[in-house]
């Protein structure tokens, strides 16, 4: 006869269907090997990316990175429709622009009346992706006078300078915010 306790009862009970099967040495092992595998994977990435994200850079690159961008004033009032301003030859400084926006340069030769070998050369941004040169579409220029559309594209600090041929130099700095 078979005791009639509890736990023989449970014992004779046909167990449910749990949808897994009880784990078998090598399920237990084969599922051991492969955490293994995903933790080592996991700690090989996260090394990689330490190393990327802390070497490699320049100390040049790092300082660029946590330098502010300098104090800035608005330029002068727009000459062209659809701009932020305007910056001439007589302005010096750092000047702010929002990103989406332009900003006019017209620098002026001292003698409008010379050949146009006395012209300032085309201005040039240092950095084009912070600020990048706009269409002028059909800005036509005065005599004597370079023309520049330059466009705040992202966030960040660009210097915009052009040369005469008598060797003055002309120069500001742009903060695009």
């Amino acid at each position: 006869m078979t005791p009639s306790t509890p736990a023989a009862a449970a014992a004779r009970r046909p167990r449910p269907f749990l949808g897994h099967r009880s784990p078998t040495p090598r399920s237990r092992t084969h599922r051991s090997r492969s955490r293994r595998s995903a933790s080592v994977l996991v700690l090989l990435a996260v090394a990689a990316l330490t190393a990327g994200c802390s070497g490699g850079g320049s100390d040049v690159t790092a300082a660029a990175a946590t330098t502010p961008p300098p104090a800035c004033k608005p330029p002068a009032p727009a000459v062209l429709p659809h701009s932020a301003g305007t910056l001439d030859q007589t302005s010096t400084g750092a000047f702010c622009l929002p990103v989406g926006q332009s900003i006019d340069v017209f620098l002026t030769a001292p003698n409008t009346t010379a050949p146009q070998s006395d012209r300032w050369a085309e201005v040039a941004s240092s950095d084009s992706a912070v600020l990048s040169p706009g269409n002028t579409g059909v800005l036509t220029a005065p005599l004597g006078v370079t023309p520049g559309v330059f466009v705040g594209a992202v966030p960040g600090t660009s210097v915009l300078s052009s040369h005469s041929p008598d060797g003055r130099a002309w120069q500001v700095t742009v903060v695009v915010r």
